[in-house]
């Protein structure tokens, strides 16, 4: 094979994976909650954040995609969501406003979605 076959190949390949990461269904917002129970935003490049107060969800379309997924060894609260331990769910919620106490933030604080 000649090297310029050899790049248009790796081209295609390249090309491939971007458009299948690029299209791959993942939720809006994915939080995790680690051992030990405290949680964080991971964002698209995997990143983590702690969970703020107020979490704000932006997408497209009208309902928007939460995954939670517990990493802890109790079940946890995060405002309206309830993941059971080692557990991982998604929910699917419309445009508002929602709250409720969160277990998995330091001081059991109160936890905020705004779903925009």
């Amino acid at each position: 094979m000649n090297v310029r076959r050899t790049f248009a190949l790796g081209a295609l390949l390249l090309a491939t994976a971007a458009a299948v990461w690029w299209t791959w269904p993942r939720p809006d917002t994915l939080i995790r909650v680690q051992r030990g129970g405290i949680a964080v935003i991971t964002d698209a490049l995997d990143r983590d954040t702690p969970l703020p107060d107020t979490v704000r969800v932006g997408g497209s379309g009208a309902k928007r995609k939460i995954r939670v997924v517990n990493e802890d060894t109790v079940q946890h609260r995060l405002a309206m969501f309830t993941v059971p331990a080692g557990g991982q769910t998604d929910y699917t919620v419309p445009l508002g406003t929602f709250g409720g106490a969160c277990s998995a933030h330091p001081s059991k604080k109160q936890l905020t979605f705004v779903i925009q």
